[in-house]
């Protein structure tokens, strides 16, 4: 059934003229119902926005005939002259189904009662209906006028669509538009909109890649078409892109590409549409899974079905801004040489190939197929001559891309060019940058290719892993540059003395190329990256690195930050995994570069000095080595040492008997952790302690973003749980705890508190006033903790997008001779750490130290704990009921232990 069949029908089945508002309500129900019905079976994007705005046409023309008719039946007399033209997106016949829609009523000089009592009769009953309604009334020298003030209404009128009414008055203002807005400023009005789009890419996120694209504004969204399409009415006075290819601007697969991507992206939307019943444009990522199986998208294998759609949309969006941006270049920019003039303008950088005013391009395009390592060759020489490839040397170099096959990947000519490019002082990530953008990067290492655009469904990578691995190398560039250098000294050293540069690039590079293959991808990257080793030809010294990166690419982070860096054997064992300082250096610099690259609150200077200080370590475990070999020093002459220096400050203030008290009641282990300039105070707070319910002190070090309270208390069951309820009732984030139990049941429990980014909060004395009240009633059994944690609520951000995070709980009895580790993963919440710590409460663990790291909306909670001798916990069966106790206290019963 043809659109105007469909309409008639409607109109009827709705009764639009026994009650207008009502009518139109219904018949705007049921045009989206079907059309709902049509989508979901499989209706293309362009087919269901041509639809409804067809639908929308009819809908509005019977509403304006009935009330143009009302109106002269009481006024037969009168000759009204009103035109109703639509503008904007309903004007250019792109309705999504709660798109908004923009009328301008068209009158001949002023406003007569006749336009006004159709309008208002009009617009009425569209908002009475449902519809969201922009509206103007004007006559022609008003639109005009406007638009030559305003280019945004200038913007609307080029997208002027006739609908109903005077039809010669219409007439006349398509006339007017013509003479006097597309023949006139023009370069003003492009200069504008190119600039409105630079602002509201940067104001939407300024990349295609975004973790919650806006699938209108966003760049390589829907605007950025409109953009395209304005500026090319304006200069080649076209109604639509596709007058375009008979002018040559644009070629036919490149349309049909931009008109694929643009169906995408259409579909996508309209689902947004049905699926909220309101206009929605943001693909929020809650709403990601229900898109792509709303849209067919299903697991398959060891890709999901939400990362398949993902993946799709960034590869249509792309397009888009690709595209858009090349004919808004071909439009308006005369400026870079055609190839019939090209060999007088610039400087010739070599032959045929040129540059001008900082853009490089190639004025010989025959030099490709002549020595197809021209393909890399050229990006290479933009990075030498500090230039920017041109458009259409980038699209001439996607035109031969089939010249990049084995024969040329294992080229020693192309190879020893990439490998130049890495060498090279600055511009590297520009230039790998471009090199990607146009499909040689891709092309040349396939095994990178494979990444494009694919995106990993969760909250911690807000890039896809293609664009994540090239941010690695810009985050290393910007260090080695010295934009670091105050806050990061030993990192911008570090980068600046490499001397194997090109290796630590590729490792960069190639760190995630293993995911997206189904089990641990660190491995299976090495192996990979091995490969490619071998096609360019490394050495085995520089191989074996490169393997040794991509293999250990997450070691140094999970150990920093999931294990007891004061442990002796610990770092001991890390050093000689690493194999060479020059092993560790390397690894320090990935590992940053990761972290900065993942997102912008993964890095902070807690997690800086947790890296810095395993670094530091491993380097004198490493460089002793270097000299002759590693020997653990005597825990018990180390431990004598650090008294005696502590014995010296105490010594002219205590008596000499209390401080050796001290020292006999404490475990050796506290001296080999705590910070020796904290001991003094710790000694101090537990000499005055007597009958209270607990002493404490607080200090701040803004420097590391953290906070630091120290708490004094007799021990009881579940201490360590109540306390950690009283933090997350106040809104307090745990990075680290450590539990010291002297011989006569006194405590010393020191949290590391977060300051998260507003230390202004954390460091409020009244804050630290309110968790010490809080704690004094919890300890006093006034307040039950679990329902203060409760009443505490939880963040918005889960509330809202509730992601699913699988628990795994692990336990290590290898990785320390004192104590069982216990890990923990599992979707963070408010109380996880309670319910955590109440757990082992429950079943008679003690803990020792526990390490808490939150990766967005996953914990990675690590806890070294003992049994109620002190001992290690060995027996299997005791193992897992661990396991499985700690689970349900973490997820909902029926689902099996990770």
């Amino acid at each position: 059934m043809d659109a105007a069949t469909l309409s008639r029908s409607l109109l009827e089945e709705s009764r639009v003229d026994s009650d207008l508002a009502r009518g139109a309500r219904v018949y705007l129900r049921r045009a989206r119902s079907l059309l709902f019905e049509r989508h979901r079976a499989g209706g293309g994007g362009h087919e269901i926005v041509s639809a409804y705005t067809m639908l929308v046409d009819h809908l509005i023309r019977h509403l304006f005939a009935v009330a143009s008719e009302d109106y002269s039946r009481r006024y037969p007399s009168l000759n009204p002259r009103c035109a109703l033209i639509a503008q904007g997106g309903y004007g250019r016949g792109e309705l999504n189904p709660f798109s908004d829609i923009d009328l301008l009523f068209l009158h001949s000089w002023k406003v007569t009662p006749y336009v006004e009592a159709v309008a208002e009769k009009l617009l009425y009953t569209l908002w009475d209906g449902g519809l969201k309604v922009g509206h103007a009334t004007r006559n022609i020298t008003e639109s005009i006028r406007l638009a030559g003030k305003d280019m945004k209404v200038k913007a609307s009128l080029l997208d002027a669509r006739y609908l109903c009414g005077d039809l010669a008055l219409y007439g006349d203002f398509e006339k007017a538009v013509e003479e006097h807005l597309l023949r006139k400023n023009e370069e003003r009005f492009i200069r504008e909109r190119l600039a409105e789009s630079r602002l509201r890419h940067e104001r939407y996120g300024g990349s295609v890649y975004l973790l919650e694209p806006d699938i209108k504004e966003g760049e390589g969204g829907l605007r950025d078409i409109h953009t395209a399409l304005w500026i090319a009415k304006v200069k080649h006075k076209v109604k639509e892109l596709d007058a375009l290819v008979p002018l040559g601007v644009i070629q036919s697969r490149e349309l049909s590409e931009l008109k694929a991507a643009q169906d995408f992206l259409w579909r996508v939307r309209n689902e947004l549409h049905f699926s909220a019943g309101k206009q929605q444009d943001q693909l929020a990522f809650e709403e990601q899974e229900k898109v792509s199986q709303a849209l067919g998208f299903k697991d398959n294998g060891k890709v999901r079905g939400v990362e398949d759609f993902m993946r799709c949309y960034y590869l249509q969006a792309s397009q888009v801004s690709r595209l858009a941006s090349l004919i808004i270049h071909r439009v308006t920019d005369a400026s870079e040489p055609s190839h019939l003039r090209d060999r007088l303008v610039g400087r010739e950088v070599r032959e045929g190939v040129r540059v001008a005013k900082g853009v490089l391009w190639i004025s010989d395009p025959a030099i490709l197929a002549a020595n197809p390592e021209n393909l890399i060759t050229v990006f290479a020489d933009g990075q030498r001559c500090g230039a920017e490839i041109s458009h259409e040397t980038r699209e001439l170099v996607r035109q031969h891309l089939s010249l990049i096959d084995e024969h040329f990947r294992r080229s020693p000519a192309a190879n020893a060019c990439f490998l130049r490019i890495l060498r090279w002082e600055d511009r590297v990530y520009e230039t790998l940058l471009e090199m990607h953008r146009a499909g040689v990067l891709g092309a040349f290492i396939p095994e990178f290719g494979r990444l494009l655009c694919m995106s990993l469904h969760d909250l911690y990578h807000i890039y896809t892993v293609d664009q994540h691995s090239l941010r690695l190398v810009g985050e290393l560039e910007r260090l080695k540059a010295g934009e670091f250098r105050e806050v990061l000294p030993l990192l911008t050293q570090l980068a600046r003395e490499m001397e194997k540069i090109e290796i630590l690039y590729l490792g960069l590079l190639f760190h995630d190329i293993g995911k997206g293959l189904g089990g641990g991808h660190s491995e299976l990257g090495a192996r990979i990256a091995r490969k490619i080793a071998r096609r360019m030809r490394l050495n085995a010294d520089d191989t074996q690195q490169l393997e040794f990166l991509v293999r250990s690419h997450l070691i140094l982070n999970h150990t920093a930050f999931r294990r007891d860096i004061e442990d002796e054997k610990l770092v001991i064992d890390f050093a000689k995994a690493m194999g060479s300082v020059n092993n560790l250096k390397m690894l320090y610099l990935l590992t940053y570069a990761d972290m900065r690259a993942v997102g912008p609150e993964v890095w902070n200077n807690w997690r800086g000095s947790l890296l810095e200080d395993l670094y530091l370590q491993s380097l004198k475990v490493l460089e002793a080595q270097e000299k002759g070999g590693v020997r653990r020093e005597d825990r018990r002459s180390k431990v004598r040492r650090i008294q005696a220096r502590v014995r010296r400050r105490l010594a002219r203030e205590y008596p000499a008997e209390r401080v050796r008290a001290f020292f006999q009641s404490m475990p050796e282990r506290y001296f080999l952790t705590t910070p020796e300039e904290q001991i003094p105070g710790h000694f101090e707070m537990m000499e005055n302690f007597t009958d209270q319910a607990y002493l404490s002190t607080v200090s701040h070090f803004a420097e590391r973003e953290y906070s630091e309270m120290a708490i004094c208390a007799r021990d009881r069951p579940g201490l360590f749980a109540l306390i950690t309820g009283v933090f997350a009732a106040t809104g307090l984030d745990i990075l680290s705890a450590r539990i010291t139990t002297r011989k006569d049941g006194l405590i010393l429990d020191v949290f590391r508190v977060s300051h998260m980014g507003r230390p202004e909060v954390v460091m409020d004395p009244q804050k630290w006033a309110r968790v010490r009240a809080l704690l004094e009633q919890v300890l006093a059994g006034s307040i039950d903790v679990a329902r203060l944690v409760e009443e505490s609520g939880r963040p918005s951000l889960f509330k809202k997008r509730a992601p699913k995070v699988p628990t795994v709980i692990h336990i290590d009895n290898e990785a320390s001779d004192e104590f069982t580790i216990v890990e923990v993963y599992t979707q963070d919440r408010i109380g996880v750490l309670f319910a955590i710590t109440y757990g082992m409460h429950q079943l008679g663990i003690a803990i020792h130290l526990a390490k808490i790291s939150t990766n967005v909306d996953q914990v990675a909670d690590v806890f070294y704990v003992a049994d109620g001798q002190g001992g290690k916990i060995r027996d299997p069966q005791r193992l897992e009921t661990i396991r499985q106790t700690l689970y349900r206290n973490l997820v909902s019963a029926g689902e099996g232990v990770a």
